[in-house]
C-alpha cells in the first residue's frame, strides 16, 4: 500500500493464477505433449511413418484442445451447440408452458433450489437458499446500504479497507465456506415509496403552490435518483457445518454465525446492514428477470399484500443467445474479468463501474471471492513463485521487466502468507440489463469504458450468458461447482 499524489492509497500485487507449462500452455497440455511425443516415437518404430504421423496428428489436436485459445473457443462452441440441440437454451413457464406446474420457478440449475428461513439469536428472520446439488450448499445474504467513499476522511476509508480485509480473512478461516460474493445492484428508483408517503401526509388545506411543487418532485424523483444496494452472500457446504447433513443443525450453525457476520460487514464500510428475509429475496430475483415488474412489486409491498413466493420468482420466458440473454421485459449481457489490474489501483478504482448509469435498466457488479484455507494458501503461494520463475526462464535472452515484476509480486505474497496473511482468489463479473435489445450495443460500450478506467480487461461470456447471469444474482450460485470439467483438472489447463 502506498500514498498517491491525490492522497489516495494505492493497492496492488495482483497475481493471476496460472498453470506452469511449456509454450505458454498449462500443465495438462504440457503433459499431453511430452507423453504424446514419446508415444509417437514408439508408434513410428513399430508401425512406420504412417503410424507416427497419425499419432502426431492426435497429439497435436489434444494439445490444441487443452493448451491453446483455439481449443477453449472450440469447446465453448461445441458446448453451446449441444445446449441448443437439447433445447436447454430457452425457458418457458406459467400456465401456457408444457410444464406440469404452472409456477414461474427459476430456470436451469437454480430450479432445484429451495428457500428456507431461520431466526437469528436476536430473533430476526433471515433467508437461506438451499441448493441440493454438489452435496448441498446453504447461502445467507446480507443487504448493505453503504455511505460510499465520497466526502469521507481518508483515515475512515483506511479503517474500512482494513476491516473489510478482516472479513475476507475470516472467510478463509471458515472451513465450510465455499464462496463469498459482494454484488452491487443499481437501478432507477421507481419512486412509488415517495409517492405513497406524500399521499399519506398530504393536507387538504395546503396551498396550491406547495401542492404543485410536491407533485413535480414526486414526478421527477424516479428520473433523478437510483437504488444502490450491495448484497453480500456467503455459501457454505452443508456437510462442513454438520457431518450428517442434518438440516436443522445446519440452520442452527448458520444462525450462530449471522450476528458476527453482520458486525464485520458494518465495520468494513457496509453502512446499514440487515439480513435479507425469505419474503424479500423472491422480489429481488423477480425484478432482475423482469425489470418492468419493479414498480408493481414495490406498490404491492406498500399495500401490505402477500410477498412473492420462491416458485414465482423466475421468468415466464427466457432465451439464451451466443452473446446475450433475453428474459421477460429485459435483455442482458454479462462480462467476466479476463485480466485483473496490471498496476496499482486506488480504493476508488471501481467507483465508475459501480455507479448507476442511465444507459442501464439494471446493473450488477459481482466480486466473487474464493477463500483458500491457510494450508492451501501456503501451497498456492509457493507454486505461484515457482511458476513465475519457470515462465521467466522460458524466454530467450534477459528476463523481461514484466517477468521480474511478477516474480517480485509472487515472492512478496509468499512472505506475507508465511507471516499469517490470508490468500483469496477473486473474480469480477458484470451484468447490464436494458429494456430493448437495440440498446445493448450502447450498454456494452459504456461498460467497456468504465472497465478501462478501472484498469480491468473484461470479456463477454460468450456461450454461457444464462449461467453467468445467474452468477451475479444473490442466490448462492457458485460457477465452479457446476462445471463439466472437474475443478482440479481446470486448474491444470
Amino acid at each position: 500500500m502506498s500514498t498517491t499524489a491525490q492522497n489516495y492509497r494505492a493497492y496492488g500485487n495482483f497475481v493471476p493464477h496460472r498453470s506452469p507449462g511449456v509454450l505458454g500452455a498449462g500443465l495438462l497440455a504440457s503433459g499431453i505433449l511430452f507423453v504424446g511425443l514419446m508415444v509417437t516415437l514408439i508408434t513410428g518404430l513399430f508401425l512406420g511413418i504412417a503410424g507416427a504421423l497419425t499419432a502426431l496428428a492426435v497429439v497435436a489436436v489434444a494439445f490444441a484442445a487443452t493448451g491453446t485459445p483455439v481449443g477453449s473457443a472450440t469447446g465453448r462452441r461445441v458446448t453451446f451447440f449441444n445446449t441448443r440441440r437439447k433445447g436447454e437454451h430457452q425457458w418457458r413457464s406459467g400456465v401456457t408452458s408444457r410444464n406440469a406446474s404452472p409456477h414461474m420457478r427459476l430456470p436451469g440449475m437454480l430450479g432445484r433450489t429451495r428457500l428456507l428461513e431461520r431466526l437469528s439469536p436476536f430473533g430476526h428472520p433471515f433467508a437461506v437458499v438451499h441448493n441440493p446439488a454438489m452435496g448441498g450448499t446453504y447461502t445467507i445474504i446480507a443487504r448493505c446500504i453503504a455511505e460510499g467513499p465520497h466526502g469521507q476522511d481518508q483515515d475512515r476509508i483506511d479503517t474500512w479497507v482494513g476491516q473489510y480485509s478482516q472479513v475476507l480473512t475470516l472467510c478463509s478461516q471458515e472451513p465450510a465456506l465455499v464462496c463469498a460474493k459482494a454484488i452491487t445492484d443499481t437501478a432507477p428508483d421507481p419512486g412509488g415509496r415517495l409517492a405513497a408517503m406524500v399521499s399519506q401526509g398530504r393536507s387538504a388545506t395546503a396551498p396550491a403552490m406547495a401542492r404543485q411543487v410536491i407533485d413535480e418532485i414526486v414526478e421527477d424523483y424516479p428520473t433523478a435518483s437510483s437504488e444502490n444496494i450491495t448484497y453480500f452472500e456467503l455459501t457454505f457446504r452443508g456437510r462442513g457445518l454438520d457431518r450428517k447433513a442434518r438440516q436443522d443443525t445446519i440452520l442452527t450453525e448458520l444462525a450462530r454465525r449471522v450476528p458476527g457476520f453482520m458486525g464485520q460487514l458494518a465495520a468494513g464500510g457496509a453502512g446499514s446492514v440487515s439480513m435479507v428475509t425469505a419474503g424479500e429475496l423472491p422480489a429481488i430475483v423477480r425484478c432482475a428477470y423482469d425489470p418492468a415488474s419493479q414498480t408493481f412489486i414495490e406498490q404491492s409491498q406498500l399495500n401490505g399484500e402477500d410477498p412473492i413466493e420462491w416458485n414465482e420468482a423466475g421468468p415466464v420466458a427466457a432465451q439464451e443467445c451466443w452473446d446475450r440473454y433475453t428474459h421477460d421485459s429485459g435483455a442482458s449481457i454479462t462480462w467476466e474479468m479476463e485480466r485483473g489490474p496490471r498496476s496499482a489501483v486506488t480504493e476508488r478504482a471501481l467507483a465508475g463501474l459501480l455507479m448507476p448509469h442511465p444507459d442501464f435498466t439494471r446493473k450488477r457488479v459481482a466480486l466473487i471471492y474464493r477463500p483458500l484455507s491457510p494450508d492451501s494458501a501456503a501451497d498456492v503461494s509457493e507454486n505461484d513463485v515457482s511458476e513465475a520463475v519457470f515462465r521467466a526462464t522460458q524466454s530467450k535472452g534477459r528476463v523481461t521487466a514484466s517477468s521480474s515484476k511478477t516474480i517480485s509480486a509472487t515472492e512478496q505474497t509468499r512472505q506475507e502468507v508465511a507471516s499469517g496473511a490470508a490468500l483469496v482468489r477473486w473474480y469480477l463479473m458484470v451484468t447490464a440489463t436494458v429494456r430493448d435489445v437495440d440498446d445493448l450495443d450502447q450498454a456494452a460500450s459504456t461498460i467497456g469504458g468504465s472497465a478501462g478506467v478501472a484498469r480491468l480487461r473484461l470479456r463477454r461470456c460468450f456461450g454461457a450468458q444464462a449461467a453467468s447471469f445467474a452468477a451475479t444474482l444473490p442466490v448462492g450460485f457458485v460457477p465452479w461447482e457446476h462445471t463439466a470439467i472437474p475443478d482440479k483438472v481446470r486448474e491444470m489447463i
